[in-house]
């Protein structure tokens, strides 16, 4: 990651190059070989590839370091980039400050992954949420995902202002008006050159108490210009398929595309956390005595997740699935390798 300047072996200055061993960096302000390498903002992305021909989708995610050391997210891009189409990367998630998720974005492309920039309203206003919006389209990163964002009391800056100039459903609006050329404003102002490239993300619930709601809420959002959807973890397949066919059996302008949340218990204790604390998650009984009994944990909960995702293939318009591997990174390769997902998502 660091690329020495032509004044280093003469004592000069050494500066660091976040964007890729292949690009030279002689200061701070020679960022003309990088400018070469970035994708044209128009370029389809593989995320967006993988939806549109149908073909099981695989997403993971990287939370980004709560400092500025760029090899955090580096590391975790080269691991997951190529068995992945691509990773979420955080906004601040569990209201803690970190590495802002456009600059990590960017460093995950550099390093072979193709992200998605989580967005929540919580933090920024219409105003700052557009300039990210313009800035990662014209750095080649094009997936988004809109979100509220955790409550800013449980996290590092309880007492911070919590903006929510829109909510979520307007920040879906924003996208798609950006997207057609205009800026949110009142005018419906055009932009002064060239519109970005996104593919719109938001959040789905398909174990929701009231499908029947939660349908209409999809329909909101695609309405309002989602592309995808990304589902909090699920352990019950089944409740999947008995949503899907609500979905099937729904008036909507398109069947939408889920990729369904899943994810290892790394040790019982925190199936037993999933189960008590994590809103929207339900863990059944059969699963926490299994984790219980077994000798190996981790080897079980990656064992119970490959099962659901198996099942999920099977279940008639799952997109794919999303990938969550809380601190646990590194069993991703190995959960996709016994699912039979192995083939190589770097074209």
């Amino acid at each position: 990651m660091n690329t020495l300047g032509p004044d280093a072996d003469a004592g000069g200055p050494a500066y660091r190059n976040v964007a890729g061993s292949s690009h030279l960096a002689y200061t701070p302000l020679d960022h003309a070989h990088c400018l070469l390498a970035w994708p044209p903002v128009n370029a389809l992305t593989r995320l967006e590839t993988a939806l549109a021909d149908g073909r099981f989708a695989i997403t993971s995610e990287i939370g980004p370091p709560k400092s500025a050391d760029p090899e955090v997210i580096a590391q975790k891009a080269r691991l997951l980039g190529p068995v992945t189409d691509a990773l979420n990367i955080t906004d601040n998630q569990t209201a803690q400050s970190r590495m802002c998720p456009l600059a990590s974005a960017r460093i995950a492309l550099d390093n072979g992954a193709e992200p998605v920039m989580q967005m929540t309203v919580r933090d920024r206003n219409r105003m700052a949420l557009t300039s990210d919006i313009l800035g990662a389209s014209a750095l080649g990163i094009h997936n988004t995902l809109c979100m509220s964002g955790d409550p800013i009391h449980i996290g590092n800056h309880p007492d911070a202002a919590v903006v929510n100039d829109i909510d979520t459903m307007g920040l879906l609006r924003l996208q798609a008006s950006l997207r057609s050329g205009r800026f949110m404003n009142e005018a419906g102002e055009e932009l002064a050159g060239e519109a970005p490239h996104l593919v719109i993300g938001a959040t789905a619930h398909p174990a929701a108490d009231d499908p029947d709601v939660e349908i209409s809420k999809i329909r909101a959002k695609m309405e309002a210009g989602a592309d995808f959807f990304q589902t909090q973890l699920v352990y019950e397949p089944e409740r999947v398929a008995a949503f899907m066919s609500r979905l099937e059996a729904a008036d909507l302008p398109a069947f939408p595309k889920l990729l369904i949340g899943v994810g290892p218990f790394k040790h019982l204790r925190m199936a037993m956390h999933m189960r008590d604390k994590v809103w929207g998650v339900t863990v059944p009984d059969h699963l926490i005595t299994r984790m219980e009994s077994t000798a190996d944990e981790g080897d079980t909960g990656m064992t119970i997740c490959v099962e659901v995702i198996q099942a999920l293939q099977d279940i008639p318009g799952v997109a794919g699935v999303h990938v969550m591997a809380i601190a646990w990174e590194e069993s991703v390769p190995e959960i996709l390798s016994r699912a039979g997902l192995t083939t190589a998502r770097t074209a």
